[in-house]
């Protein structure tokens, strides 16, 4: 059995389990453009315990950074001895800003007003982004980045004032109000539209935690931290990186590397 350090954060400190090879198989079985919902299944598995003074027990409510963080967890403890494991010509340390913390305490900040709007920020969660790969196709028009970056948007901009559901309140309940929220967004004239984005981009850099997190055709990507590491290109950390070889040939799967 493998030995699993405790992952201490800011907010709480999680301890991790090598997987059992049932779940593994589970996991390797789910469809692969469910990348997000994959990675909240190894992370229910995975997971032995949470503590700290503001636990949050489920990893789909957990911010997109902090479980990147875990999975990267799960990773660095799995790879023969080799906890900063390399991602193509870089390693994880080149994309872990561990010394940047600190926003994830915050649940929602003000970023400006767009149209005699007052509009907040919140965390990206593991629910929200399950949420938006679900709705891949939904609204008409909107696919690959753009997608994504409409339902980013979407999830995490509230309007002051309005009654804005979570996904704590259900599944069902937050698509539709993710759908029709990407539908009102993609409505916008472009002038409101580039207004809102730059705040988005902004208030976004204000919860900044962990990982420097963006959009691609496919999902969440990570950026490298700077310095030594800015010319490396965005980086993903998949489910299918924390299963074996066997595993993955039982269930005709591939292990798919970061890009």
């Amino acid at each position: 059995m493998i030995h699993f350090p405790a992952l201490r954060m800011r907010r709480f400190t999680v301890q991790l389990r090598e997987l059992t090879i049932g779940e593994s198989i589970k996991i390797a079985s789910m469809p692969v453009h469910l990348e997000e919902a994959s990675i909240t299944a190894l992370l229910r598995f995975a997971v032995e315990s949470v503590k700290g003074n503001s636990i949050i027990e489920d990893p789909q409510h957990w911010t997109v950074q902090v479980r990147i963080m875990a999975v990267c967890h799960y990773l660095a403890s799995t790879n023969d001895g080799e906890p900063d494991f390399q991602i193509g010509e870089g390693h994880y340390s080149d994309y872990l800003d561990g010394g940047n913390d600190a926003a994830v305490m915050e649940t929602s900040i003000v970023v400006g007003d767009v149209g005699g709007d007052i509009w907040h920020i919140r965390h990206l969660t593991g629910a929200m982004v399950e949420s938006i790969e679900r709705l891949s196709g939904e609204v008409a028009g909107i696919t690959g980045k753009l997608h994504w970056l409409l339902g980013g948007m979407a999830a995490q901009m509230t309007i002051e004032g309005e009654s804005c559901p979570s996904p704590e309140d259900g599944e069902g309940k937050f698509d539709e109000f993710l759908v029709s929220r990407m539908k009102v967004i993609a409505g916008y004239p472009e002038s409101d539209f580039n207004s809102l984005l730059g705040l988005y981009f902004t208030g976004r850099g204000k919860l900044q935690h962990l990982f420097h997190i963006e959009f691609s055709e496919n999902g969440i990507v990570s950026l490298p931290k700077g310095g030594g590491a800015s010319n490396l290109p965005p980086a993903r950390f998949p489910v299918s990186a924390c299963l074996t070889r066997v595993v993955l040939n039982l269930v005709g799967a591939s292990n798919e590397s970061g890009i």
